[in-house]
């Protein structure tokens, strides 16, 4: 791991703490609740910063958490067995912390907040964070343009200590009518990173659309991204299809597959909950299980998550794709 103590990555995401609930709906038409968990740790800006986490050290990696006058000991517990340098507090002792409901009917998902939802600024972040080498934000486009302002002159006094942007919609935003704001956003984003269906709703694609189109459709979007002027590079999300790739002035971009593939012979089984993925950006071990994977420092001073060094995980990744290329 490198020495460099400056902060790689922080997230503007919110820290929410999740109630999943999993419903069926009875012959009447009523709901009823066949399952709850409660209190689970969640948010995209936490998953963000936890993939980050898997391959930087604690003191690299950074995101701000209100405590609210609810807040649970033992989420706190929990949050510094991966380094407490990671989580910053902000204290809220007139607010209970910011929760939100996962609903899910059949394979129907709905999420709503539980409590006010709270609106982070780059000035609440702390110095280090906010001049990171990467800034996350989830959100609309419009409002993705309103924080890069933030960060520019005249509102950001060091210029040359601007992050560089990465920025993940929202999936209620992702359609046609926010097609033009995100046209004014994308000059000024270094990576445009949606999933592949939420690539291709801005299009006025549908899921089955998306599907049908596979990995060469998925290029196609990407493509279009880049002719709608993103600055850099567009990432698409594709979930069981793995990662596509492209930076502006390539020809081609490249695939990154899935860990967890469900292609034949590959299938792991491992697959727990998939909450999560995309914003850890496919980080594997976080699919593994309900909520955060787990980590572990070893007698020999290498971090385990879920009992794995990502060393050897990532080594398995490059076998397979050499494996691919021949």
């Amino acid at each position: 791991m490198s020495s460099d103590s400056s902060v790689a990555v922080a997230s503007l995401g919110l820290f929410i703490l999740d109630r999943f609930e999993w419903r069926t709906q009875d012959a009447d038409g009523s709901l009823t609740v066949k399952k709850r968990e409660d209190a689970i740790i969640g948010g995209g800006g936490t998953y963000a910063v936890i993939g980050s986490r898997v391959w930087l050290p604690a003191a690299r990696v950074g995101i701000l958490v209100d405590r609210g006058y609810d807040w649970p000991a033992e989420v706190e517990r929990e949050l510094e067995t991966y380094g407490k340098e990671m989580w910053v507090y902000r204290e809220k002792p007139d607010a209970p912390t910011t929760r939100a409901l996962n609903l899910y009917t059949g394979e129907h998902r709905d999420f709503e907040y539980l409590t006010p939802r709270v609106r982070l600024e780059p000035q609440d972040l702390p110095a280090p964070m906010r001049t990171s080498q990467y800034l996350h934000f989830v959100c609309s486009p419009t409002r993705a343009r309103v924080i890069t302002s933030l960060l520019s002159p005249p509102l950001n006094p060091t210029p040359h200590r601007r992050p560089q942007c990465v920025y993940e919609p929202i999936p209620d935003r992702c359609v046609p009518d926010e097609l033009e704001p995100l046209r004014a956003v994308l000059p000024l984003i270094d990576v445009f990173s949606p999933n592949h269906e939420e690539a291709g709703a801005f299009f006025g694609w549908s899921t089955a659309e998306v599907a049908r189109g596979g990995r060469g459709g998925i290029e196609a979007i990407a493509k279009r991204f880049l002719d709608a002027g993103a600055k850099d590079v567009v990432l698409i999300r594709s979930g069981p299809l793995g990662a596509y790739a492209v930076r502006r002035g390539e020809e081609r971009g490249v695939w990154v597959p899935a860990y967890h593939s469900y292609e034949d012979g590959r299938a792991t089984g491992k697959v727990v909950d998939v909450t999560g993925a995309g914003n850890s950006f496919l980080a594997s071990f976080v699919i593994e299980q309900f909520g955060l994977p787990k980590m572990q420092l070893g007698e020999d001073g290498t971090e385990r998550w879920n009992g794995v060094d990502p060393a050897t995980r990532l080594a398995e990744m490059q076998a397979r794709q050499a494996e691919g290329a021949r």
